[in-house]
């Protein structure tokens, strides 16, 4: 039998991660629940403020990531598709949530404008395609793309995270906001390393697959669209001191970790998120 028929879906009874029980419990409207007034006495200064937009713009991109991921075998994947449409919805209103810190924050009104020129990367063009040409694309790769898209996905909430914990130090206010969502964000962490471990393991073309693909991906994802300034910015705050080299190389180290991903496209990984 094809081995990446045999590794295309995982039956339920033997995954871990219980979708069913992920859609059942899924968090939506945080407002309800949000302690702005803090804000008030310990207000984000810009630099933090920007990060929050950052943030904000990269969980609101959901929906267009879907839209790529969805034009190619994934859509087949019942477990992955029960899983994205939690994950996006989760994720919306983590973005609305983040939108609440803006209004409550005076130096957001005088954040610089987020659009301008993209940065223009040769290794980064295959990000670049529409979803017609990833559709065709995909067809060629079949369903061994899977592996690709949740292991890019577990780096980028891996990536996420790091963004997460800087703003959760800026202060008490912040630190009480952001926990919870770190901890939403951790459930979709654990579903999309399970099935990253799972599918790496079980194929060679899947392996090979998502080695070339955390090679040439412009991180965080969606970051190929932004401007130039904006993605600066987000490696200079997130990576740029010295606790970010750290969370940097912590990074490299769990994405080498990851079955068949060599050391050398992990320190890949590792170099891009570097201002």
């Amino acid at each position: 039998m094809n081995s990446e028929h045999e590794t295309a879906t995982a039956p339920p009874e033997t995954a871990g991660f219980d979708v069913r029980e992920f859609a059942r419990t899924a968090h939506g409207n945080h407002r309800g629940t949000l302690d702005l007034g803090p804000l008030a006495d310990e207000p984000l200064d810009a630099e933090s403020v920007r990060l929050v937009r950052a943030l904000r713009d990269m969980e609101r991109a959901t929906l267009h990531r879907v839209r790529d991921l969805l034009v190619t075998a994934t859509h087949k994947d019942a477990r992955v598709t029960a899983f994205l449409t939690t994950w996006m919805f989760e994720r919306f209103w983590i973005a609305d949530a983040l939108d609440a810190v803006l209004d409550a924050s005076p130096a957001a009104r005088e954040l610089p404008p987020s659009a301008g020129p993209a940065r223009r990367v040769l290794a980064e063009r295959r990000e670049r395609r529409g979803p017609v040409a990833r559709s065709l694309v995909a067809g060629v790769t079949g369903t061994q793309i899977v592996a690709e898209h949740v292991t890019t996905g577990l780096v980028d909430e891996w990536i996420a995270q790091a963004a997460y914990r800087r703003l959760a130090g800026v202060s008490s206010a912040m630190a009480s906001i952001v926990t919870p969502v770190v901890e939403i964000k951790q459930r979709h962490i654990r579903f999309l390393a399970e099935e990253a471990e799972r599918r790496l393991r079980g194929s060679a073309r899947a392996r090979r697959i998502t080695r070339r693909a955390l090679r040439r991906t412009a991180w965080p994802l969606g970051s190929v669209d932004r401007s130039q300034h904006e993605r600066t910015f987000f490696e200079r705050q997130v990576f740029g001191d010295r606790s970010g080299r750290a969370e940097a190389r912590r990074i490299r180290a769990m994405v080498a970790a990851l079955p068949g991903i060599r050391p050398g496209v992990a320190s890949i990984v590792e170099s891009r998120l570097l201002p």
